[in-house]
């Protein structure tokens, strides 16, 4: 193993290491264990639901730095529609189902959740986005840019969420 990469964050601690892989063996328990007690005493962080972004790293022990174990994005429906430039209801509802997927972690979404998401992004939301949402879901989905999955039920299809990533990647 030429080196080793670390990144580990506790709590508002973040701690990244890159270097000779046996400090990984010796003291990495010690560590941990630190970290986890000071994470207990240091005051709380900020609610990360503000328009910053915000990436962290699992630990990744492998010695190529192009290996990233997993990523999470942190941003608000006002960040995604104006970093995707949203000026219909349809683009609005991609923003919202992009935040609900890529943010919450959730793999499908209901109307209800989706039009709440949409009215958080106060920059872009438009009281006749409401009115005319069963046209926009109705469109998106004739365009194969979202899938119905269940009555009433939504996701991202894999083609508008790779594309949805790939400008929210490019935030940071």
């Amino acid at each position: 193993m030429n080196g080793a990469k670390i990144r580990i964050k506790v709590g508002s601690m973040e701690l990244e290491y890159e270097g000779d892989p046996s400090f990984l063996t010796g003291g990495i328990e010690a560590l941990l264990l630190t970290m986890g007690d000071l994470a207990g005493k240091a005051p709380e962080e900020v609610n990360p639901q503000t328009d910053t972004a915000v990436q962290s790293l699992p630990i990744n022990g492998t010695s190529n730095n192009t290996d990233v174990v997993g990523e999470q994005y942190s941003f608000s429906t006002n960040t995604i529609a104006a970093h995707l430039e949203a000026k219909t209801g349809p683009e609005l509802v991609i923003c919202a189902m992009a935040q609900l997927e890529l943010v919450q972690g959730k793999s499908t979404s209901d109307r209800a959740a989706i039009l709440a998401e949409m009215k958080n992004a106060t920059t872009y939301y438009k009281e006749n986005m409401s009115k005319n949402m069963t046209q926009a879901l109705t469109s998106l989905t004739r365009s194969k840019r979202i899938n119905l999955t269940t009555k009433d039920s939504y996701a991202l299809s894999a083609n508008e969420k790779k594309k949805v990533e790939g400008k929210v990647a490019e935030v940071r």
